[in-house]
């Protein structure tokens, strides 16, 4: 049983950041492309995508708001079929074992929330997390992330983000919550670097180095440094 003396929040992006869903989410895409009129994506074309942020993504395939609302609602729904075939990355699950037992541990997501709940039951790691949060304006994380904090009382201060894609980072910057940005995401290492993280991570394995008491120096060192060369 956690004790509140010991808790220190971290908070989860699911897709891309615990579960790799990449090719799901690629699948899933390509299943509606026609409906929406876009081209299909190829495996060939992932390495040039990761290289664009949400907003980049949007311009690219001249995609407006209201037909992302629908495309992500689309996309979502028809994902539920295969949310328990899902996976945790190498050495996630692990990890939220080790950290579970010191801290309060969340999700926010623009998945759909019943998405995040079947698998975690599937892979038995539903009682690892506190609370599932989900939101669906892709571009307004920083609006939700509000409400997720007030919503759980949460102090600022003691949240870490963990996310994949440059619009975790912004969104963390403008509510004033530190954020690692995960490098085995969609977003590639140096687009995430460029945007200027509080950590910047490699591994799963790294994330154990957090700590309630210390932050992880040489991990801060790392990242720092790699923004100056």
């Amino acid at each position: 049983m956690k004790t509140q003396q010991a808790l220190k929040t971290l908070i989860f992006d699911f897709d891309g950041t615990l579960v790799d869903s990449m090719a799901t989410y690629i699948h899933g895409f390509n299943q509606v492309a026609k409906e929406f009129n876009l081209p299909i994506i190829a495996e060939s074309d992932l390495a040039s995508l990761k290289q664009l942020s949400a907003k980049d993504l949007m311009a690219k395939f001249k995609i407006g708001p209201l037909k992302l609302t629908r495309l992500i609602y689309t996309v979502n729904k028809n994902l539920s079929k295969e949310a328990v075939n899902l996976v945790f990355f190498p050495g996630m699950k692990t990890v939220l074992i080790k950290l579970a037992k010191q801290h309060q541990l969340g999700i926010l997501t623009s998945n759909n929330k019943e998405n995040v709940e079947i698998f975690l039951k599937k892979q038995n790691c539903d009682d690892l997390f506190d609370f599932i949060y989900a939101g669906k304006n892709i571009f307004g994380k920083d609006k939700i992330f509000s409400a997720l904090i007030k919503k759980h009382k949460l102090n600022k201060v003691d949240i870490l983000y963990f996310g994949d894609e440059v619009r975790d980072i912004e969104a963390c910057q403008k509510v004033g919550v530190k954020v690692a940005a995960v490098t085995w995401g969609f977003n590639a290492p140096e687009l995430l670097k460029a945007k200027k993280p509080n950590y910047l991570l490699n591994s799963p394995e790294e994330i154990v180095n957090f700590t309630l008491v210390n932050e992880p120096s040489s991990i801060v060192s790392k990242a720092r440094n790699s923004w100056t060369h």
